[in-house]
This record gives structure tokens, C-alpha cells and sequence, in this order.
């Protein structure tokens, strides 16, 4: 089963030479003309949940080419489709719900997506990473789901797509949709659904219905079918992109007191010390670091003397099963699990580790 990746919308210019286009464009040159008579995320509302979701204008050598759509998920890390990235080389991001704040990207990263077929690659995961030049700053940044959801769970798609109508200037939620693993159609890294995704969409995050826990980003589909690709199974990798791009993100796991690793969501973009404006402005993931001083205290865990890796709590940080650790000034990731161990609490050595 060969299914498309339809939801990069092309920014194609007509001549009179050629026979046809993806899509003509209007007289007014609105942009958001692109794509009138496409499928809209059926029964879609703004999303203003979702101030983390974001619009992605794709460009190659200075030039626009495509649009998909993605999701902060830390004040330098944009998380959208492999497609979206591959064979590009710049990206303008804009958070229309977090103020309308904009950056740009010369930077993207693949996990192994290396495709530039219109179809879904079975064999390789459709995730990228696009690195920003400056923050885009919200109170709190999505959590990465560290494990697959149950077969037929319902998750929440967001996307550019409104009536047809592609958007410029907003992304849209839909109702609760079900899914269910997608091995049994051979795509082993996705979930499939019934398709509600267009041209545009391509990236979108993809949540737990009410919450912010990231399970997929949108990829392709067709024949009435979508195709979302499973973020849980990059867990360890998307942690380590974004320790290595500033940090900032959000754990989703709880630090050694039981206290939420999220408990923090207050902006430190004035802030010093330890905790400060080194991670990109914002450190409501790094358990209670934001603000001046060592901003060690705010998640309950044990205490040694300050480090210096700006938005990590001193004693280190446990992000899922990875281990995030300040060595020589820099943040260093670890995974337990490729050591068949698990994050925890130190408390012999006042510290988190590898158990």
C-alpha cells in the first residue's frame, strides 16, 4: 500500500508555456488562496490550546517553495516532517498564538528521513527538527510521549488547513480522532486514521486529546486513510537535539520529590545565574530553573553546589529515560535505556544518574 505525502503545499509560480499547475494563483496574489477546494481538517477550531503550534514557510536558496506546519517543542527546536525539511535550506517559523512571534532557520535535522518521493517512506521515520537562529518563547513546551498510544485512542490533529482554505496567519485543531498502529498497512513507524490532513498540514503536531503531550507529527495519506509518524520511538534522540540547542523543553516526568518536572512554567528571558537567558529565554521544562540563582530548588531534588550549564538544575535532570548532566560547561545527554538502565534519583551522590 503506497500511500502520499500530500501536505507540503508547493508555492508554485504558472507561465503560459507550461500546461498546468499544483495551483494557480489568484488574482489579488493572496497567499492564502493556495489550496481552495482542499480537504480541511473536518470540523476544525482555531487552535489557541496549542500556542506551541507553528507555521513553517520552506525556502531553497533564498527562494519560498512550501509550506507545512510544526510545533515548538523548546524556545530553539521546531518539530515538523522529515518532507519538510529535505532538499531545503531555510525555514520562517511564526507562533501566531504565542503573540505572533517569528524566527528564522538555516539548520534542520533528520533522525534517517532521506526521501524526496510524493510518497510515504515505510522504512524511515518523517520527523525533522529544525533549529532556530533566535527563541520563540511560550509559558510551557510540549512533552515528547516516551511510549506508543493504545490502539484506537483518539489524538488531536493541528494544521494550517480551514474549509479548504489554506492559512497564513492561523492552524486549527480538530476533533478527537482515533488511530490505531499502522504496521498492519506496512508502515511500522506511524499511526493510521481516517484522513482529515491536506496540503499544509504536513508536521503538525499531533497531541493526546485536552493535553500537551506530543504522539506524532502529521505525514501523508490517502484512499480516505492518514498517516502519522510516531514521535515516542525518537524520544532519545529529540531529547539530545534539544540539550544540544539550548534545552528549555518540557521532560513530562517528575523529579525526585514527585513534583511535576513542568512545576515551572514562569519566563526567564531577564533571568541570571544558572537558570538564566542561556537556554533561549524560556525554562518552564527545566524543572523549576528559571529565574536568577542556580534555580535548583524548584524541583524537589537532591542539592549539590551549582553548576554551569545555563537551565539545568545543578544536580542534572531526568528527561524520560535520558539523563541530562553538565559536563565542562555544556549539557551532556545520556540514555539509560541503551544502558539498560533507568533515570532516577542519586541520592548517595546527590545527583540524578543511570540506576
Amino acid at each position: 500500500m503506497s500511500l502520499r505525502r500530500p501536505s507540503c503545499v508547493a508555492l508554485v509560480l504558472c507561465f503560459a508555456s507550461l500546461p498546468a499547475c499544483a495551483f494557480q494563483p489568484s488574482e489579488s496574489n493572496d497567499p492564502e488562496a493556495l489550496g481552495n477546494g482542499a480537504q480541511e481538517i473536518k470540523g476544525g477550531s482555531l487552535a489557541t490550546d496549542y500556542p506551541e503550534s507553528v507555521l513553517l514557510l520552506i525556502k531553497s536558496g533564498g527562494v519560498s517553495k512550501e509550506l507545512c506546519s510544526g510545533s515548538l517543542v523548546a524556545p530553539r527546536v521546531v518539530i515538523t516532517a522529515g518532507h519538510c525539511v529535505h532538499g531545503f535550506d531555510s525555514w520562517s517559523v511564526t507562533a501566531p498564538f504565542a503573540n505572533g512571534q517569528t524566527a528564522t532557520s538555516t539548520q534542520s535535522t533528520t533522525f534517517d528521513w532521506n526521501s524526496g518521493s510524493d510518497n510515504v517512506d515505510p522504512n524511515t521515520h518523517d520527523v525533522a527538527l529544525v533549529l532556530l537562529d533566535t527563541p520563540i518563547n511560550v509559558a510551557s513546551y510540549p512533552s515528547i510521549a516516551t511510549a506508543p498510544v493504545a490502539d484506537n485512542s483518539k489524538v488531536t490533529n493541528v494544521g494550517r488547513i480551514n474549509n479548504g482554505q489554506l492559512s497564513n496567519t492561523a492552524l486549527y485543531m480538530s476533533k478527537p480522532v482515533t488511530v490505531t498502529s499502522a504496521s498492519s498497512i506496512g508502515y511500522p513507524f506511524d499511526y493510521q486514521g481516517n484522513e482529515i490532513i491536506e496540503h499544509g498540514d504536513s508536521g503538525g503536531p499531533v497531541f493526546v486529546p485536552g493535553t500537551h503531550q506530543l504522539v506524532a507529527v502529521n505525514s501523508g495519506g490517502g484512499n480516505g486513510t492518514e498517516i502519522l509518524a510516531r514521535v515516542d520511538l525518537l524520544h532519545d534522540w529529540i531529547v539530545q537535539k534539544i540539550a544540544a540547542n539550548g534545552g528549555g523543553g518540557s521532560s513530562g516526568s517528575s523529579g525526585a520529590g514527585g513534583g511535576s518536572s513542568s512545576s515551572s512554567s514562569s519566563s526567564s528571558s531577564g533571568g541570571s545565574g544558572s537558570g538564566g537567558s542561556g537556554s533561549g529565554g524560556s525554562s518552564s521544562g527545566s524543572s523549576g530553573s528559571g529565574g536568577s540563582g542556580s534555580g535548583g530548588s524548584g524541583s524537589g531534588g537532591p542539592g549539590v553546589p551549582p553548576s554551569y550549564c545555563p537551565g539545568l538544575p545543578p544536580y542534572g535532570l531526568c528527561y524520560g529515560n535520558v539523563l541530562l548532566s553538565c559536563q565542562n560547561g555544556s549539557i551532556h545527554p545520556t540514555s539509560c535505556y541503551a544502558l539498560g538502565k533507568y533515570c532516577g534519583p542519586d541520592y548517595a551522590h546527590g545527583k540524578y544518574a543511570c540506576l
